[in-house]
């Protein structure tokens, strides 16, 4: 690393800290990598945005009266972020909506809160509280605990544990309890201040923002924004991907939850991942999971097993979407044990 880059890296640590000093710095390393890189800031229409950190994307609207932002993203997105805001527009961030508690999507808030206020559904606030105090260790991560004391130390740590130490070390003691890791990286997430169970309107200076439930089964507390008066952009946080394979194993319960979506009034589609979209690509993702519906049911019919699905039933007609061959395989067996669950 060259000494300008040196300088650029220590003047935004500094940076970081000074904004967020109980904060661990989330290097940009931690998060989802694709072939989107960069930071950036794009106007959508009328008075929303997009700004995006490699990845990741986040959506505000400017209104004479200071901006309301959906998803901090993280530490150093946020002070990058709060400085181009400030620069461009000469306005504070009044609200910081929340997507959802995971890490990666709500963290670095607090670096809004000299002038922001954080909404988040009801449900955030149990998944970021802390677990009792004898939760044990994961299943999964136990046979980190070489030593068996039913804790983590930094010796120990290995993979994600290792890499997030910091943002699991909630009390900052040098060793991790079955709660802390329960209860996940998120040192960095600043809890709401205004939570909501259906639904709530944010208005300000003269523009007003649908803050509305959808509960999944990624994410029980999450959020959906519609920013309206005639902006028509909708925001949604992971499970309605643009051209990408969704994520995981993926059943029919979610296709009526998207088409309820589709059936709303806006152009504009944001996902917090990948491309930029509008309706028509709700539109694709709504066909994609009813082609894979038929396709497993016919692959059943047939009397395959889900070994013999997930080689057959190919979705040829996506095999350009982003993710193609990571997802394709979790996406059939996710649907194949949805329609055979007695199996």
């Amino acid at each position: 690393m060259n000494s300008k880059r040196v300088t650029a890296f220590l003047i935004g640590c500094l940076v970081i800290a000074a904004l967020m000093p109980e904060a661990w710095p989330q290097a940009r390393a931690l998060y989802q990598q694709t072939q989107y890189k960069g930071q950036e800031i794009g106007k959508l229409t009328g008075d929303v945005y997009y700004a995006r950190m490699d990845d990741y994307v986040s959506a505000f609207m400017v209104t004479p009266d200071g901006i309301i932002l959906v998803e901090p993203i993280g530490t150093e997105m946020a002070a990058w972020l709060k400085g181009e805001l400030a620069r461009r527009f000469n306005t504070p961030v009044k609200y910081v909506i929340y997507s959802h508690s995971h890490w990666d999507h709500a963290s670095g808030g607090a670096i809004y809160a000299d002038t922001a206020r954080f909404i988040g559904h009801e449900s955030m606030l149990k998944n970021i509280a802390m677990p009792p105090a004898n939760t044990p260790l994961p299943q999964n991560m136990r046979a980190q605990d070489t030593n068996g004391n039913g804790r983590i130390e930094p010796s120990e740590a290995q993979g994600n544990i290792k890499a997030q130490f910091e943002l699991y070390d909630a009390n900052k003691d040098g060793v991790l309890t079955g709660a802390e890791i329960n209860r996940g990286p998120i040192a960095n997430v600043r809890p709401p201040d205004l939570t909501y169970t259906d639904r709530i309107n944010i208005n300000l200076g003269g523009k007003r923002v649908e803050v509305i439930s959808r509960p999944i089964a990624h994410a029980d507390d999450n959020t959906i924004v519609r920013f309206v008066d005639g902006t028509n952009v909708l925001f949604a946080s992971d499970w309605i991907t643009v051209h990408r394979i969704p994520f995981g194993q993926i059943g029919d319960a979610e296709t009526a939850m998207v088409k309820a979506i589709e059936a709303m009034d806006f152009e504009y589609f944001l996902c917090s991942h990948g491309a930029l979209g509008k309706k028509a690509d709700v539109t694709a993702n709504i066909r994609y999971r009813e082609d894979l519906k038929a396709a497993v049911a016919k692959a059943i019919a047939a009397g395959q097993t889900l070994e013999g699905a997930q080689k057959s039933v190919l979705m040829e007609a996506y095999k350009d979407w982003e993710f193609y061959d990571q997802q394709r395989p979790q996406n059939v067996a996710g649907m194949y044990r949805a329609l055979t669950p007695n199996r």
